[in-house]
């Protein structure tokens, strides 16, 4: 995406006078983040044919509607009014862990096994989304983890009532293999 940037950029030179000043992404960000001046900035671009880039100004308070990459021009189908997400049939569920493994950014396909107790017959694995990764610490030196993973909505309740306050296991899975168990599962 800071190619395609790059590239609106070198081609607003070559333009000359029909360009116009279009909002570029700083910085990677994510679905239902209300955008601030601090997020844009402003490049001159050639508007292309079907596609409506905006200005900075037109940006301001608007919402993401999906995430997006650093340098990704916006475009109006980019931003809504109100957060419309988690989209429909996804929840987005704070999971406690005590561990993060290396490499758990947001949008890394994961597995959620809640901790087993001695009485529990099992852990239900759900997989989901990773949308958020935050490291947080006590004042007590235990530190603690939260990741917040996009699971399915008929399966949120469930995880969530499985966590009850427990730190839980999150373990990465190929994105190949998630979609390869659905379809199995189906």
């Amino acid at each position: 995406m800071v190619v395609a940037g790059a590239g609106l950029g070198a081609w607003a030179g070559w333009a000359g006078e029909d360009a116009v000043q279009i909002a570029v992404v700083e910085a990677d960000l994510p679905a239902g983040h209300v955008l601030t001046a601090q997020d844009v900035t402003t490049v001159e671009a050639v508007p292309a044919e079907g596609l409506h880039l905006l200005s900075a100004e037109d940006v301001t308070g608007m919402v993401l509607a999906q995430p997006v990459s650093a340098g990704t021009p916006l475009v109006e189908g980019a931003l809504a009014e109100e957060a419309a997400w988690p989209e429909p049939g996804s929840s987005l569920v704070a999971v406690p862990v005590a561990t993060v493994p290396r490499g758990l950014t947001a949008g890394t396909t994961v597995d959620v096994i809640p901790s087993v107790h001695s009485d529990d017959s099992g852990a239900q694995v759900i997989t989901g989304l990773v949308h958020h990764v935050a490291s947080h610490d006590d004042g007590f030196g235990t530190g603690g983890h939260v990741v917040e993973v996009l699971v399915p909505r008929d399966q949120a309740a469930a995880l969530s009532q499985s966590l009850a306050g427990e730190a839980a296991h999150v373990v990465l899975v190929n994105r190949q293999d998630a979609l390869t168990g659905e379809e199995e599962a189906e």
